[in-house]
């Protein structure tokens, strides 16, 4: 079973215990203690009785593991959105034509695309940094853009509006295979 291995050290920390004590207190032994703080893995056993040591209820202990993960993944998924609109944005810029007001709006709308992207992805560029994840946001930059290339380019061929560009569909297989490396590496666990 996955517990908060934060909100556990957060617990023994409050007491004011060291791992020893709180192995004492629970009935566990110092190994436990130190594999649930550092891995979050215990059994039903350990987690009742740490519950009961620090007179909770097992769902608590799980309650901030299961927030943190779903942020995690908000974060993740801003940035890939964020890629994926920037990309778009990117490669549907028109042609600048004097004295056309369609042109000149289209450009504002990709700039204004552009922009937002950059807002979407922020946070998570951010939490990338931070949680030194710099392998796993230059594979998401990389194969973000080639993905979607791909994706626009077999929706233009099963329209019928373009000839297959075997080149261009092995950049895009590329690129979804850097993708799901990004994804691997922003999963694993620090």
């Amino acid at each position: 079973m996955n517990i908060s291995k934060e909100k556990i050290r957060q617990l023994r920390m409050s007491k004011g215990w060291p791992q020893e004590q709180l192995a004492l207190a629970s009935g566990l032994s110092v190994r436990t203690v130190q594999r649930v703080e550092s891995e979050g893995a215990a059994s039903l056993n350990t987690a009742m009785s740490l519950a009961a040591t620090f007179e909770v209820d097992v769902s608590e202990l799980q309650q901030i593991h299961q927030f943190e993960t779903s942020r995690k993944q908000k974060l993740q998924y801003g940035l890939y959105i964020g890629l994926v609109i920037l990309t778009l944005s990117l490669a549907t810029q028109p042609i600048q034509l004097p004295n056309d007001p369609y042109s000149t709006y289209m450009n504002f709308m990709s700039y204004f695309l552009a922009g937002l992207s950059i807002l979407i992805m922020t946070p998570s560029v951010i939490s990338t940094f931070k949680h030194k994840r710099y392998f796993a946001l230059v594979l998401a930059s990389i194969g973000t853009p080639l993905s979607t290339m791909l994706a626009i380019g077999v929706l233009y061929l099963l329209l019928g509006l373009s000839k297959p560009m075997w080149e261009l569909f092995t950049l895009g297989v590329g690129g979804v295979c850097l993708l799901l490396m990004s994804l691997k590496e922003f999963n694993k666990s620090k």
